[in-house]
């Protein structure tokens, strides 16, 4: 099975009420190094002054987003990127 990609960068686009605001998401989907069905989610932050306690609270809202949306049959990774850096996307 193949996470569908559209349909969680829309369940992220809806999320509201998250501790710090988000800019942007970045889904990437396929299989992990244990070549099972993976779900990669970079969270672009706009502010940069985001504590530790709040990714991980964002992470784990967002890891039980992915699951909902995959029926658990995907691991979802989730990493975090600011705005104002310059970097490729996945």
């Amino acid at each position: 099975m193949t996470p569908n990609r559209e349909r969680i960068e829309a369940a992220l686009q809806g999320l509201s009420d998250l501790p710090t605001p988000i800019h942007a998401w970045l889904v990437k989907v396929g299989r992990d190094a244990a070549d099972d069905p993976a779900v990669w989610v970079w969270a672009i932050l706009e502010r940069q002054d985001v504590d530790v306690a709040t990714r991980e609270e964002v992470g784990g809202i967002v890891r039980a987003l992915v699951r909902r949306q995959t029926d658990g049959e995907a691991w979802p990774y989730v990493q975090f990127r600011g705005a104002w850096e310059d970097w490729k996307s996945p």
